[in-house]
């Protein structure tokens, strides 16, 4: 008789345990909702958040139709950031509940060890994920603007490629040089006189004529003519 008696009053116990641990996830989870759905960030990143936890003595309501949660004026959404919740129903209730925000961005790698002037085929290329703050601006995302580039130093497993590490156009490469004059496109065969990266300037001839210009780096084997 007082075991069954010792059971019927620990049910309400652990039924409100339960439901307060309920409370608790639902109003993380809105949390994380929030600066999910505030964060202005590109389509292929990696995001993640995780909302501190709430202290059980508070006892919270659901506040299923009147919460409203905002992130303080001037503090806006950072790696750790805070979401002021504020319910409206009953009594009422307000809470700064602290969130931990991790941003992943995509960055090309090697698969195996890649030597100094290798050429990097589709085979040796990979995409991989790191902090958003451990990238450099010339962190490059697209393995396959890489296939025919040249390795200026060696490449590693692991390590993000960057531009100024590799040869996109290298000394004595043939390129197809694109003008652009008004309406009309024009193309010829040119020869790199210099290396250069995604972006670079550099100078170039023409095969038949001989005739220098100066041409900008576009992509594996191409160049747009840089017009006065």
């Amino acid at each position: 008789m007082i075991s069954k008696l010792l059971l019927l009053l620990l049910i309400p116990v652990t039924n409100l345990a339960y439901a307060e641990e309920t409370v608790e996830s639902k109003l993380r989870e809105a949390a994380e909702s929030f600066v999910l759905s505030n964060i202005d960030t590109t389509p292929d990143a990696r995001v993640e958040v995780k909302a501190g936890n709430i202290d059980p003595r508070l006892h919270l309501t659901t506040c299923e139709s009147h919460l409203s949660l905002s992130v303080p004026q001037g503090l806006g959404l950072r790696r750790n950031t805070t979401v002021y919740l504020k319910c409206e129903e009953g009594s009422g209730w307000d809470l700064y509940l602290p969130v931990r925000l991790f941003i992943q961005k995509p960055y090309v790698t090697v698969l195996d060890n890649v030597a100094k002037g290798e050429v990097l085929s589709a085979e040796k290329l990979t995409i991989a994920y790191q902090d958003e703050q451990m990238q450099r601006g010339d962190t490059l995302i697209d393995p396959n603007v890489l296939v025919g580039a040249r390795s200026k130093r060696e490449l590693r497993p692991g390590q993000s490629i960057r531009a100024s590490q590799l040869c996109v156009v290298c000394k004595g490469d043939q390129l197809t040089l694109t003008a652009n004059i008004a309406n009309l496109q024009i193309k010829s065969m040119v020869r790199a006189l210099q290396d250069g990266s995604f972006g670079d300037t550099i100078r170039v001839s023409n095969l038949q004529s001989g005739k220098e210009v100066q041409a900008r780096v576009s992509a594996v084997g191409s160049a747009t003519v840089i017009l006065p």
